[in-house]
């Protein structure tokens, strides 16, 4: 459950959604965004509680992503998340079309060099579907990484 810009909920609010997804559904990975970060510094005042940390269009260090962090006086297991459009955009504009093929494999292989997740936004056009070009590059981009 990705939940973005989750400051303006406030901190109680983020707990008792937190809480309340968790509960509803146990086996759920709750995301509060953390924002456009490298994942060195995370803002516990902006975006926890939260089962992984969000590194939106930035990369974690070359050293990698410090996956356990001690937040409030204990320690959890926070894996990082590259979040990153097939384009340049989040949602679907028209003429928006997918970055070169290297620039995709390039985040991909360094997102996994680096210890985090890759998630690739793939924004579907106004009738709710996926690009012809941005499908191309999804399969190129498969047959690239060996996927």
């Amino acid at each position: 459950m990705w939940i973005d810009i989750p400051e303006v909920l406030g901190r109680g609010y983020r707990t008792f959604l937190y809480e309340r997804i968790a509960g509803l559904q146990p086996d759920s990975v709750i995301l509060m965004n953390s924002g456009i970060d490298n994942g060195t510094h995370y803002r516990v005042d902006w975006a926890w509680p939260s089962d992984l940390i969000s590194l939106e269009t930035t990369l974690p260090p070359p050293s990698g992503h410090v996956k356990w962090r001690e937040i409030e006086g204990k320690r959890y297991y926070l894996p990082g998340e590259l979040n990153n459009p097939i384009g340049k955009e989040w949602f679907y504009v028209e003429g928006d079309p997918p970055r070169p093929d290297e620039e995709l494999l390039s985040m991909l292989v360094e997102s996994r060099g680096r210890g985090v997740n890759f998630l690739l936004d793939v924004p579907p056009d106004q009738h709710g579907l996926i690009p012809d070009k941005s499908r191309d590059a999804l399969t190129r981009l498969g047959k690239d990484a060996s996927l």
